[in-house]
């Protein structure tokens, strides 16, 4: 029989082993017939056995990046996630956590690079840390959520972020900050916190660093306002940062909204209260001085004050008098007295003198052959002595009564009484021996008056027709 056994030289240098005389097999398969294919097997197979006990003789151990259960070749590569760093290994070794081995046949682990990890062993690849996480070093086989106060965007983040003023991170594990909303601050970088507003201040925004006092005219009386409020009228907030707000003082005024302090009530106006939006006019009679009044001033005696509003007050005019405070006009003076200006009481026209009518500034001495014989005459008498002889006669005496009586202010009919027989009986003020002549009259709106008979002291006459069932009688004196 044939040897088809080749030399020791030409069986070592063929490493190729049964799997490539499969391999060359199956392509003769594919372009010889069966026969021929069965043919060449038969002759590989007998050539195989020859080569086989040389080839186990002279095996090699398998290079770093391979192994097989005996550490000789035939090898298998490591598969990704595990390497074989030395020759004749009979097993892979696993990269180790926070390492990874990313293709096959590989001799050494590759360490995960800060912003990645490796959480378990035979990893083929690293995995990037996910937001709100950061891997901080080489090698990470875990990682760590970013700490309050800081956060972590998108993959793969080997530090944190601290956050800007104006957000915050409440929590550990964000991904993103949190802008600190209205009413709220973030004064510090790598905040984990916001901050209220404090009282007298107010935020307006999202996302704002700092606080905003509350302007003059405004205040803000709680925590965490957006907005400050308008002091109401009647009241004001000197600012900045007021927290409360102030009312107007006695004697000013704070109009409308937002004031920053108070208006002294202007001259002619007052305010009596606190808190007052508006002043209060001074009425006719009454007046303010000066600017900054908490009361108003009635007009003084001899002064009256005719508008609203005034600041100050006016002399009564001649002829009149203002006889008590807060007059707002004058008083007429009546007949037989007079008023200078700026008068609050009236003087009697003095004897020898008249004031005739109503507002007199000055008395009227009495003309020649006429007299006053009393104060406050509105009209003069006629002297009885009309003919300047030294005597008075009794027609002169007449003349004189007769401008007496009507112009007295002292006489008067008093004590009226009706007597027995139709008799009635009067008496006369200042005039106790006089005879008058008694007139009757039945319709005061007629100037038919009859005589009656004369009245003697104590002034008593009869009228005989005046009877229960008489028509109603007038009676009056005539002198003589």
């Amino acid at each position: 029989m044939r040897d088809f056994r080749a030399p020791k030289k030409h069986l070592a240098d063929s490493d190729l082993g049964l799997a490539k005389y499969n391999k060359i097999s199956s392509c003769l398969e594919r372009h010889v017939g069966s026969q021929i294919i069965m043919n060449y097997k038969r002759i590989v197979a007998v050539l195989f056995v020859g080569i086989c006990t040389e080839y186990v003789a002279t095996a090699q151990p398998c290079p770093p990046g391979y192994y097989s259960t005996n550490g000789l070749m035939p090898c298998v590569p490591a598969l990704p996630g595990y390497y074989v760093p030395t020759s004749g290994a009979t097993n892979p070794t696993s990269a180790d956590p926070g390492y990874y081995v990313p293709g096959s046949a590989a001799t050494t682990q590759f360490v995960a690079l800060a912003g990645a990890y490796c959480p378990i062993p035979g990893m083929s690849s690293a995995i990037l840390a996910p937001p709100g996480y950061i891997a901080s070093s080489a090698g990470a086989s875990s990682i760590t959520p970013a700490s309050a106060g800081k956060y972590a965007p998108g993959f793969g983040n080997a530090f944190a972020t601290p956050v800007p003023a104006g957000q915050y991170t409440p929590v550990a594990g964000m991904s993103s900050p949190i802008s600190a909303p209205a009413g709220y601050y973030v004064p510090f970088v790598g905040s984990a916190i916001l901050l209220p507003a404090d009282p007298g201040s107010y935020v307006p925004t999202n996302g704002a660093s700092s606080e905003i006092a509350a302007q003059a005219g405004y205040y803000a009386p709680n925590g965490a306002m957006t907005n400050p409020i308008p002091a109401p009228p009647g009241y004001y907030a000197a600012g900045p940062g007021a927290v409360s707000v102030a009312p107007a003082a006695i004697g000013a005024i704070a109009s409308g909204f937002g004031n920053a302090l108070a208006t002294p009530a202007a001259a002619g106006c007052y305010a009596p209260f606190n808190g007052m939006s508006a002043a209060i006019p001074a009425p006719a009679g009454y007046f303010v001085q000066f600017a900054g009044s908490a009361g108003l001033t009635p007009a003084s005696p001899g002064f009256y004050v005719a508008t609203n509003q005034a600041t100050g007050q006016t002399p009564s005019l001649p002829g009149t008098y203002t006889p008590i405070s807060g007059m707002s006009a004058g008083v007429l003076v009546p007949p037989g007295y007079y008023a200078g200006g700026g008068a609050s009481s009236i003087s009697p026209a003095p004897i020898g003198s008249f004031a005739a009518g109503f507002g007199n500034f000055t008395a009227t001495t009495d003309p020649v052959g006429r007299y006053t014989p009393i104060p406050a005459m509105a009209g003069t008498i006629a002297a009885g002595d009309l003919d300047n002889n030294g005597i008075v006669t009794q027609a002169e005496l007449n003349a004189v009564l007769t401008n007496y009586w009507p112009y007295s202010p002292w006489l008067s009919m008093t004590n009226f009484g009706e007597q027995c027989g139709g008799e009635f009986q009067f008496a006369l003020t200042n005039a106790s021996a006089w005879d008058f002549s008694v007139l009757v009259n039945t319709n005061l709106a007629t100037t038919n008056w009859d005589y009656l008979g004369v009245a003697y002291p104590m002034y008593q006459f009869n009228d005989p027709a005046a009877t229960n069932g008489a028509p109603q009688r007038f009676y009056r004196l005539r002198w003589p």
